[in-house]
């Protein structure tokens, strides 16, 4: 068997223990860090937990933390667990099992005792269930017996009843290898576990050490633990570390050292003769934490002195305190009988409220040594170190008191009136009376003589007076400035800002000490600012929100200037401030208070690392000599020691609680914690995870993120939510991840678990190959079965496909025999439209023919007259003039001849040899051929129309008659629009001079020659432009076009090479161009 005590009955025989009389300790000086009045009754935070949250009875017993972080807790009637976020009971409520005690073995199991004795074993769903130990111990050592405490040393386990020690030796398999118990013949009281070593309290029989078998009593204890119960028995390591500290529950405190028991008087000692009893305790760093019942609880040092109390009057539920535990971030838990509580034992943060007489919301602090003064808003209050709570400051002054304001010794109180506290006296300083108040001051650093003062109508200004009666002396008022609402800030450069109802003032004071009122002492810049906008001064420079965005003061411009330096933080700054404690820091669009720093860039950033003093940041602050920090707030005052958050020394982790599908709980190990586990393969593609962080400092306020890789493409936003569900997920591999974010801005660890969401049957791997062996199987009969049907039909189809080839050919030969009389048709009609114009063009000619014929005629009867009279000089004369007159008549017909080919050319139906083409005399004669044949048809008919060549336009390779053809369509239509709005005009009575015009115009361009068509018509719409190339698409009345013209000269242009534009104004003209390639 294994050894249960470290030292022998003989080792202690020599030590020869007695007890020895005296209180020379009290002459002992220790090692104890000073402590102020104020950490000793600020409230730390504490978070309180009552019948209602857990859902079991009041009186709570014992606690304990398992290694993941839950918290377990023992009461009367039940076991429950709580998570950070829910509660769950272990036992079934109806059964009423009380739970006195709970432990861990070295393994970190928890085993509990009370009514029942077991441990708790994490099941398949992950849940802490209760398995009973109790049939392990035998009936007659347990009947009517309740276990009261469980004690674990070298692998066994001390149980104690009130009649018996039973100490047990479990296997691997909680078997029972060995057991042996003692019993009392009294009563046995608490035991405990001291450097390895068993000790228990017998009634009336004192205090007794369990060695080689054996309970021996320790000499001297009978009278003092006979009668008193031993309630803390702990190491006392500032004498030696065998040095033992004792507690009696009614007699106060004792030293056991080398087995000499000494009385160690206290300031408990106090507390215990007014009838409290001492319960137990636990030590923290160095001091110790006691259960005192009707007290609460109580830090004492190691001097005995009392460090801090916390009872109901900080937020208990009662003083009659049960137990204290330590969780692993020092948080401190506290049962009672009327629940729990945790009380953030090493917080920064201390708070002062209605408990010290802080009755109204603090407006301002000045804090000088131990004597700290608050303004309110009901007027001014000072913390009595004697009586440890605020009282009255200032006597009959019961206003609002923002700016109070430190001048050495003194205190300024601006309230109702202006006064002055000296030597804790008030003096009241003279003040307008004219229906203003004082709200803020200040004394210029560079002019310690003078004291400026804002007032609801103005700024003051008083002079440091000779006599202590009257220690400042005021001056008068300084014109030119408003109502003061704010604090005043002062600058690097002397320059003091403040502001009020919408105005920013920039005082600089000219000279050093008093000069008669006016701009000679105090010279005001004002500046028009957005009221409900920030300022503050930061690092002695100012800013200040504007509707244009962050702004920055330029000493050197006089003036407030745009600044990039909270660009980071600009769109969700709401508000923003550093004032007497130097944290910058700003509150964001959603109310959250963020500190910020300068970045390499030194541009504001927010600063990432956790804190504890964010949420209690506030523009009321105030930094003392000893660095640490004050925050009013609306239900008093905030202290915070900056040395003390160490929140990164803190376990945060967020555990994965349980994980649902739709049809069962996911057997879950180690909560998540553990990433290197095999991802688990399930059918289910429905998950739903629920989570908690076991992160017990204002929990309520945690937050949490979840992603899930292989769905998720980024972590979700934080969200109150402790679950999060996920449906039809399609198959493959996934991996949730959860985390938490403390009310610090901590982000915690993250939890894991990998899964694979498996295919269904009908979509694994097989079964698509037997879908594939049957589709395939399928085809193949269908195949062949479809392949002797086609052929069959094959047969038909050819016949009926070559009776349709023969149809389709006739058809298709009846369409192209169509579109070529179409398009003749067309030529026929712009044939038709040039006929008058031929005849026009002809015409000219034949009459010239005719005229000189005549005069050949007549020359040839004088010639035939000259003959007879032989004067043959006449006749060579007559006959050179007949000569001409028959070059000329030869010309006129080679002209009307050339009329009739080009008519005849243009008639044909098709040629399609491109040919070097004219294109300046191609145009002027279309031109002038449209214009006659419209005038021919229509003798009213009358427009301008020129010819705007280029003389270096080079001929082109064209199939004349159809770019003719084109010429002619546009030019008809350009005379057709420009005409159509004349008429248009003169019937509205409109049209003034206006005249139709059409012009022609050709360019030559360095890959191509461009002729431009152009008219001073309507103009074409937008919404019939994209349509005006469409075959039969035409605007001209029903009769008067076939809606072909445009778009055989689409095709025409095109089958060229070229382009057929169009640009056109409403109102203003239109103007086609053709583009046609130099090289065709």
């Amino acid at each position: 068997m294994k050894a249960f005590m470290v030292i022998s009955k003989e080792s202690r025989k020599r030590s020869g223990i007695g007890l020895i009389p005296g209180f020379f300790l009290l002459l002992l000086t220790f090692a104890s860090s000073a402590q102020s009045i104020y950490e000793q009754v600020g409230r730390l935070p504490i978070t309180t937990y009552t019948t209602e949250e857990y859902g079991g009875y009041p009186t709570v017993l014992a606690t304990i933390q398992s290694e993941d972080g839950l918290m377990y807790f023992g009461a009367t009637g039940g076991m429950y667990e709580y998570d950070g976020v829910s509660w769950r009971s272990i036992f079934n409520i109806r059964d009423y099992v009380t739970v006195r005690s709970l432990t861990k073995d070295s393994k970190g199991r928890i085993f509990y005792g009370g009514d029942d004795f077991g441990y708790l074993e994490v099941d398949e769903k992950g849940e802490a269930r209760a398995v009973s130990l109790f049939h392990l111990i035998p009936e007659e050592l347990k009947s009517g017996q309740t276990i009261v405490e469980i004690l674990f040393l070298n692998e066994f386990i001390l149980l104690r009843t009130p009649n018996y020690l039973i100490r047990l030796e479990l296997g691997e398999d909680f078997t029972l290898k060995s057991l042996k118990s003692w019993q009392s013949e009294t009563r046995f009281g608490k035991s405990f576990l001291v450097g390895n070593q068993i000790y228990v309290r017998y009634l009336d029989r004192g205090l007794f050490l369990l060695e080689d078998e054996e309970l021996t009593l320790i000499p001297g204890t009978k009278d003092f633990f006979g009668k008193d119960a031993v309630s803390v028995m702990l190491p006392y390591p500032e004498k030696n570390s065998n040095n033992i500290l004792l507690g009696g529950a009614n007699t106060g405190f004792y030293f056991l050292e080398k087995g000499a028991l000494t009385k160690f008087p206290t300031e408990v000692d106090l507390l215990i003769q007014e009838g409290n009893q001492l319960y137990g305790a636990i030590s923290h760093q160095g001091n110790y934490i006691l259960s005192v019942l009707g007290v609460g609880v109580v830090i004492m040092n190691p001097k005995g002195e009392i460090l801090k109390k916390i009872g109901s009057d900080q937020g208990l539920h009662s003083d009659v305190v049960t137990g204290v535990y330590l969780d692993k971030n020092n948080g401190l838990w506290v049962t009672t009988e009327d629940g729990m509580a945790r009380i953030a034992i090493d917080s920064p943060i201390l708070s002062f409220g209605k408990e010290l007489g802080i009755n109204s919301a603090v407006r301002s602090i000045q804090k000088k040594g131990d004597e700290l003064y608050l303004g309110t808003n009901t007027g001014l209050i000072k913390f009595d170190a004697i009586e440890k709570e605020f009282k009255s400051g200032l006597e009959n002054e019961n206003s609002e008191i923002f700016g109070l304001l430190g001048d050495g010794d003194n205190l300024i109180v601006p309230g109702r009136n202006l006064h002055v506290i000296r030597d804790g006296k008030a003096i009241r300083l003279d003040f307008p009376q004219d229906g203003s108040r004082p709200q803020t001051a200040i004394i210029p650093k560079d002019n310690p003589n003078i004291l400026l003062v804002g007032t609801t109508l103005g700024l003051l200004l008083y002079e440091k007076g000779l006599s202590k009666q009257f220690p400042w002396e005021l001056r008068g008022k300084v014109p030119g400035i408003g109502p003061i609402s704010n604090h005043f800030f002062e600058g690097k450069d002397g320059i003091i800002f403040t502001n009020g109802h919408g105005k920013l003032y920039a005082l600089e004071i000219e000279a050093q000490g008093v000069e008669p009122i006016g701009n000679q002492v105090i010279k005001p810049t004002v500046f028009d600012v957005d009221p409900s906008g920030s300022f503050s001064k930061i690092d002695g420079e100012f800013y200040m929100t504007s509707p244009q965005g962050m702004q920055k003061y330029s000493p050197e411009e006089g003036k407030f200037v745009a600044t990039e330096d909270f660009s980071a933080v600009e769109n969700d700054l709401f508000d923003f401030t550093q004032f007497k404690s130097g944290i910058l820091w700003y509150e964001s669009l959603d109310k959250k208070k963020n500190i910020l720093k300068r970045n390499k860039e030194g541009k504001f950033v927010k600063d990432e690392r956790t804190n504890s003093i964010a949420p209690y940041l506030s523009q009321v602050d105030f930094i003392d000599e000893d660095s640490i920090l004050w925050f009013g707030s609306p239900k008093g005052l905030i202290r915070y020691d900056p040395k003390k958050d160490n929140q990164t020394d803190k376990e945060f982790f967020t555990l994965i609680r349980r994980i649902e599908t739709k049809t069962d709980t996911i057997p879950l190990p180690f909560y998540g914690r553990n990433k290197g586990l095999a991802p688990v393969e399930r059918k289910e593609n429905s998950y739903r995870f629920e989570f908690a962080a076991p992160y017990f400092e204002d929990e309520k306020k945690t937050k949490y993120q979840t992603f899930l890789e292989g769905f998720d493409s980024d972590w979700v936003d934080w969200t109150d939510n402790k679950f999060k569900e996920y449906t039809n997920l399609p198959p493959g591999p996934y991996t949730f991840h959860v985390r938490a974010l403390a009310h610090t801005g901590r982000i915690s660890e993250e939890a894991v678990y990998s899964f694979v969401v498996l295919p269904p049957w009908y979509a694994t791997w097989w079964a698509y190959l037997l879908y594939a062996l049957l589709i395939g199987g399928i085809i193949t009969a269908i195949v062949k079965w479809r392949s002797q049907k086609l052929k069959a039909e094959n047969r038909i189809l050819e016949e009926r496909v070559n009776e349709r080839t023969a149809a389709l050919e006739k058809s298709l030969a009846d369409l192209k025999s169509t579109q070529s009389q179409l398009i003749h048709a067309e030529k026929m009609a712009s044939l038709g439209e040039l006929t008058a114009g031929i005849a026009h063009e002809i015409q000219n000619p034949l009459n010239f023919v005719n005229n000189f014929s005549e005069v050949s005629e007549e020359l040839i009867e004088e010639m035939k007259e000259e003959i007879d009279r032989g004067n043959y000089d006449d006749v060579k004369v007559i006959s050179d003039d007949l000569k001409d007159n028959l070059g000329k008549i030869k010309f006129h017909g080679k002209r009307a001849d050339g009329i009739v080919k080009s008519m005849l050319q243009h008639s044909r139906k098709d040629n399609s040899k491109k040919e070097l083409t004219d294109i300046n005399q191609l145009a002027d004669e279309f031109l002038r051929l449209s214009y006659h044949g419209l005038r021919a048809k229509d003798k009213s008919f009358f427009a301008d129309f020129h010819l705007d060549a280029d003389p270096n336009l080079p001929k082109v390779e064209v199939i004349s008659q159809e770019i003719g053809r084109v010429l002619l369509n546009l030019i008809n239509n350009a005379f057709y629009a420009a005409s159509e709005k004349k008429n248009l005009l003169e019937e509205s009575g409109n049209l003034g001079d206006f005249k139709p015009h059409v012009w022609v115009a050709t360019k030559n361009t360095t890959e191509s020659v461009k002729i431009s068509v152009g008219d001073n018509g309507n103009g074409i719409p937008d919404d019939i432009k994209s349509k005006i190339f469409q075959p039969f698409f035409t605007t001209k009345p029903t009769g008067s076009g076939t809606g072909l013209g445009l778009s055989m000269s689409f095709d025409i242009v095109k089958a060229h090479g070229g382009e057929l534009l169009v640009e056109s104004e409403i109102g203003k003209g239109t103007v086609f161009s053709i583009i046609l390639p130099k090289k065709p």
